[in-house]
């Protein structure tokens, strides 16, 4: 497998799939972003069963072809059956070493992080980069307070691991949390309920270029 590396501005689209939802749907909205703009795609849909997820992945993998990276969200077994370009680990996910044997160096091994502390640990266990949030409150968390532009620029300023900004982002916030220092943001609802998600990406991605 060639090196994989980030974009220089990552757009970012988290799936969500849920049990017994016909993955079409999902996937149309994949392709459509991705000509939009999306250069990255995590697959992400923690409620399905290994089956089900595998193929998700496999889909999502046709689907984007070369056009952008896709990384599969903790299930680094699924990562490899499909060869795809890395894996975004949870804070409490699977470690990065475990990870990197299993992938090797041609993978981006993404972790999570909602800290100072958090993203000092991520790059002294080698990640590639971080995938940095909540910075907004979302709707999957009403109610919770996100954490702010102020851990964007803290993180950027203690760490040298490309970030890539998550949760409530819109297009209103995106140049804003690339202004704060990120390489990127990661989008789910702003993409996936967009009446023409091709256009919302191609927005999106003006906004991050133009931060």
């Amino acid at each position: 497998m060639p090196l994989i590396s980030l974009p220089e501005r990552v757009l970012c689209l988290i799936t969500a799939l849920d049990p017994g939802e016909d993955s079409g749907s999902l996937l149309a909205t994949v392709r459509s972003a991705v000509r939009g703009g999306v250069n990255m795609v995590q697959v992400r849909a923690p409620e399905l069963e290994r089956t089900a997820f595998f193929n998700l992945a496999a889909e999502v993998m046709e689907s984007v072809g070369d056009d952008a990276v896709v990384i599969i969200n903790n299930r680094v077994d699924v990562a490899l059956a499909v060869d795809a370009g890395g894996v975004q680990l949870g804070e409490r996910g699977p470690a990065v070493n475990a990870a990197r044997r299993m992938g090797g160096d041609e993978w981006q091994i993404g972790r999570s992080v909602h800290s100072v502390e958090g993203a000092v640990k991520a790059q002294a266990d080698q990640a590639d980069f971080l995938l940095l949030g909540t910075l907004f409150e979302t709707n999957s968390h009403p109610g919770q307070r996100g954490d702010g532009l102020d851990l964007v620029r803290q993180v950027g300023e203690t760490v040298n691991l490309p970030i890539i900004g998550t949760g409530g982002i819109n297009l209103e916030r995106a140049r804003e949390v690339m202004a704060a220092g990120a390489k990127g943001v990661a989008i789910s609802s702003a993409i996936l309920s967009a009446d023409d998600p091709e256009q919302a990406a191609a927005e999106l991605k003006q906004e991050i270029e133009n931060a």
